[in-house]
């Protein structure tokens, strides 16, 4: 017997689908890029004008809605076993590969008499085989994906079509992230008539690439990259520009002079540099800094003394460094799982003084006399560009407590943060946590690590817990946060990156998984003049 995953979600977006649709115009959204486009193909895209390709001409089984939750793309529905080991994935059968007239040139050369533009669940599995075998080792949870051989007869993989559009995927182990791997990496369909015909040049341009997603590739060159609306795109992605031109310059500088002179909607630069008059700013997180204690420390391994000093953090008189893009009110931003679940939420702000001033005064004094101790010296270490915004907090615990807490403050690089967190030479810290993949299981695991270390068991037994469902696993993370916040392990403050998005007049973008998907398609609305 089968569990169907948000069932009613899945029927309220078809019926939404059905009433309504986006306004469309033939309106042409512009970005400049700093890197030139060098490949088409999904499985090797790297530079950001390549992802923004990516996420938009091609379309998986399913991907990220605006919120940062994992939605439906070329699944309308689907359905997990009771085990966690079979994923049955419902198609999409009005959805049909778009062939360009560049495309259909090339049939005649490749001896290609008649083509099915119809996607199907073969597509997928020829896809995701294709996947597979490249280096991205993202869905080894597949039954048979770790030792699959192309040229072994013998090897097979847990992929099924039950009928024409209706997809089975057999895990070789319980994957609780399964579906946010299936959403976040290049996993999409592909035609194999096209792709053993061009062989090596497959996905080379646009005339060798079919696209399944709301735009196409009509062309590229070392200057620029314009993307088409799809005509035969039968999604749910509402589409709201004509097409998508992306300016490759190869200079920040250029990048910032034209987007200010109005030459394009959005840009994007790897740097912290801030535009005045930016109407809207995307940026992906790269990182979420916080106070960390360091558990392994003669000082930070005292969980009373941690519950002490983050609880008399004077938040209010923190500025933000110029490299913060954000003030952080969540354990980590976008986390999510499949449906409605919500992680737990605290505000450090809140949290800073819920325990009353004079109780951590005496707690402190309790302390010090059961361990024989006039005070504690805590080694601070920050970002050198934050000595100045720390100093008042510094001043106020200085002054909360008298002689009896000393800071010793050191400054660091930040670039040198990872070196800063793995060597572990602080008792508490201003370090960023970076988890490698923004699920519940990949949240807690990036805890695990430097610089936080968890004194409490409870912590690290949900590490082990990976047979849990992904709803399990949400609700097991919303203990976890729980535990992190009590235990004054960690607490947020900002988020950086080394990512900048602006627009002018824009709405609607919104970038996922850490800026790797950058969505330009739904949503996006440019003021024309």
């Amino acid at each position: 017997m089968k569990r169907i995953i948000s069932v009613v979600l899945v029927l309220i977006m078809l019926f939404s689908l059905c009433s309504c649709s986006a306004k469309v115009s033939n309106t042409k959204l512009t970005m400049g890029i700093l890197n030139q486009v060098t490949t088409v193909d999904p499985l090797n895209v790297s530079g950001d004008g390549e992802r923004i390709i990516a996420a938009n001409c091609f379309e998986g089984l399913l991907r990220f809605d605006e919120k940062g939750k994992i939605d439906l793309g070329g699944a309308t529905a689907y359905s997990i076993s009771n085990d966690g080991l079979t994923y049955v994935f419902k198609l999409n059968p009005l959805a049909k590969w778009h062939v360009p007239s560049a495309v259909k040139a090339n049939f005649e050369s490749l001896n290609i008499e008649k083509f099915d533009n119809k996607i199907t669940a073969e597509d997928y599995i020829y896809g995701i085989t294709r996947f597979i075998q490249s280096s991205n080792k993202a869905l080894s949870s597949i039954k048979g994906a770790s030792t699959y051989d192309p040229d072994d007869k013998e090897s097979t993989l847990g992929l099924k079509a039950i009928d024409e559009y209706t997809l089975e995927i057999t895990l070789e182990r319980v994957d609780p992230d399964f579906l946010y791997k299936l959403a976040a990496n290049p996993v999409y369909p592909c035609d194999s008539v096209l792709a053993e015909k061009l062989d090596s040049i497959f996905s080379s341009t646009p005339a060798t690439v079919l696209c399944n997603g709301p735009y196409y590739i009509k062309e590229v060159n070392e200057s620029e990259a314009i993307l088409e609306r799809n005509p035969s795109y039968t999604g749910k992605i509402q589409i709201a520009n004509g097409s998508i031109l992306l300016y490759t310059t190869g200079k920040r500088q250029t990048l910032a002079t034209r987007f200010e002179e109005g030459q394009y909607d959005i840009y994007f630069t790897p740097s912290t540099q801030r535009l005045e008059d930016v109407s809207t700013s995307y940026t992906s997180t790269s990182g979420i800094w916080g106070f960390a204690f360091n558990c392994k420390s003669n000082v930070g391994s005292i969980a009373s003394l941690r519950d002490i000093i983050l609880s008399t953090v004077y938040y209010d008189k923190i500025e933000l460094p110029d490299f913060a893009t954000g003030k952080a009110d969540r354990i980590i931003p976008g986390v999510y799982t499949v449906g409605d679940t919500s992680y737990a939420s605290f505000n450090p702000q809140k949290l800073a003084y819920e325990q009353n001033i004079s109780l951590a005064k005496e707690n402190l004094d309790k302390l010090l006399d059961k361990m024989d101790r006039e005070a504690f010296t805590i080694k601070l270490a920050i970002p050198n560009e934050m000595e100045k915004t720390i100093e008042p907090v510094i001043i106020h615990w200085e002054t909360l407590f008298e002689e009896k807490i000393i800071i010793d403050l050191r400054l660091y690089e930040t670039k040198d943060a990872a070196t800063i967190a793995s060597e572990g030479q602080y008792d508490l810290a201003i370090l960023p946590i970076t988890p490698y993949k923004r699920t519940a299981l990949g949240v807690v695991e990036a805890f695990g690590g430097a610089p936080c270390y968890y004194a409490d068991q409870k912590i690290n037994a949900f590490k082990t817990q990976t047979k849990a469902s992904a709803e399990e696993n949400a609700a097991n993370y919303s203990k976890a946060e729980k535990l992190i916040v009590e235990n004054g392990v960690f607490v947020p403050l900002f988020y950086a990156s080394n990512d900048l998005y602006l627009g002018k007049g824009v709405s609607g973008v919104y970038i996922a998984d850490g800026g790797r998907l950058i969505y330009l398609h739904s949503g996006t609305k440019v003021v024309e003049e």
